[in-house]
């Protein structure tokens, strides 16, 4: 048996309505990547303040928690392409409203706040759309690799886009650098539209039913393995919202570098997760997929902790880069365990509702993490990222249906047998063949 499997990769880039979504949602994601470092900046340079890091963090993404089951309901009443080239029109008018002011010389901090808000609102839309829509995309075994390459989307432009708005902030402005932003989503609207008409399974039924947000709590609630990484990951993004907010004071105030170094930092944070997630996307390996997420859980905190006893550009170089080898895996492996469990037409509301509450934790530790700066030393903010991202895992170990869930291509034995009792007590769809 081989080890990796790189023809995964090849299979799935030749069906040319993936590649077209694929490449058009990469673009997209390096918009993305390059606006969130450049607003940082521009709150950071503005106001100095850790507390208005902690409200950017929250404008980002505390609106998910009341759009997310908006975009739970659209995603699986309407044609999911359509909702997902709606929301990229929109959002690139919001972020084109900020290079706009700023020439004009109209930008205030509440434009900014503003726009990061809107982003936020809307951003579900895409985030749970996209593993919604890939099951039409591509064949039922390559599931897992088409999922790595969502994850290498993040990944790879994490490696380009962070370091090279750092590197363009100073010179032309860091809220022009969000024209990119704003034509990456009409590029990405395009290829949405050019990847070929709806299949069969998009997220309407045929039959006049659909089932209720009711049903996909209950399915969800009731489910161990959705249940423990929901929270598992939430935890994980409470960690990684705190690190948004102290990652730019360390590399101002305690590494004497600027907007160079922080972007430089979450570029090898992005590199490490490019690594691992492309590994994770072609091991042919039968090892239970619930247990390799409790353990790369674990790693990423530990992988924080000597940078938080020894902050320094060296240990901040490679804590980083290892906290990224550790969590990308993390969706890829979950995801694929959750396309497995969940019937498709469930599938728009149900990877709404979780993304949103796993989602609500970055915000939650970004807010958090700038009321706590001002008051404890920085590497007291550290050492509670790297214990919410890591102690999880640990905990998640001690879940027998987590721990003995997987391979990709079949569930345990259980948890096909939960889900059916479900179904059949409940009037739930029927699930897929797995």
């Amino acid at each position: 048996m081989r080890l990796f499997d790189f023809e995964s990769y090849r299979s799935v880039l030749a069906g040319r309505p993936f590649r077209r979504f694929w490449l058009g949602f990469t673009f997209s994601i390096l918009g993305d990547s390059m606006t969130r470092v450049a607003l940082t900046w521009h709150v950071y340079e503005t106001t100095h303040s850790p507390a208005a890091l902690g409200w950017l963090a929250l404008c980002y993404t505390g609106p998910v928690a009341l759009s997310g089951f908006l975009a739970a309901s659209l995603l699986d009443r309407m044609d999911r392409r359509a909702v997902m080239i709606a929301d990229c029109l929109v959002r690139g008018v919001v972020m084109a409203a900020i290079p706009v002011l700023h020439l004009t010389g109209h930008l205030a901090l509440w434009h900014v706040y503003a726009a990061a808000a809107g982003w936020g609102a809307l951003m579900m839309l895409t985030l749970a759309g996209t593993p919604a829509l890939l099951p039409s995309l591509v064949r039922r075994e390559r599931l897992g690799t088409a999922n790595a390459l969502e994850t290498l989307s993040y990944t790879v432009v994490g490696v380009v886009g962070p370091p090279l708005a750092g590197l363009l902030a100073p010179r032309v402005g860091a809220p022009n650098l969000l024209i990119v932003d704003a034509c990456s989503y009409l590029i990405f609207a395009l290829a949405l539209a050019g990847a070929g008409p709806p299949r069969a399974g998009t997220g309407r039924r045929t039959d006049g039913g659909a089932p209720s947000l009711r049903d996909v709590a209950r399915l969800l609630a009731g489910h161990p393995v959705l249940v423990s990484t929901t929270l598992m990951f939430m935890a994980w993004n409470v960690g990684y919202g705190a690190l948004h907010v102290w990652l730019p004071v360390l590399a101002a105030e305690h590494l004497g570098g600027g907007a160079g170094l922080y972007g430089a930092l979450l570029g090898v944070f992005a590199t490490g997760e490019v690594l691992s997630a492309l590994l994770a996307g072609s091991l042919a390996l039968r090892w239970p997929l619930g247990i390799l997420i409790c353990r790369a859980q674990a790693l990423s905190g530990a992988a924080l902790v000597p940078l938080a006893v020894a902050p320094a550009i060296a240990t901040g170089l490679v804590g980083l880069a290892l906290f990224g080898a550790a969590s990308a895996p993390l969706t890829i492996w979950a995801q694929t365990l959750r396309m497995r469990i969940l019937p498709e037409d469930m599938r728009g509301r149900a990877f709404a509702v979780l993304r949103t509450i796993m989602q609500a934790g970055a915000p939650l530790g970004g807010l958090a993490a700038g009321g706590l700066l001002p008051r404890v030393d920085i590497r007291v903010a550290m050492l509670l990222s790297a214990a919410l991202a890591g102690l999880p895992g640990l905990a998640g170990a001690r879940v027998r249906a987590l721990s003995t869930a997987g391979p990709p291509d079949e569930l345990p034995v259980d948890s096909r047998h939960e889900a059916a009792t479900d179904r059949r007590g409940e009037g739930l769809p029927g699930q897929e063949a797995g």
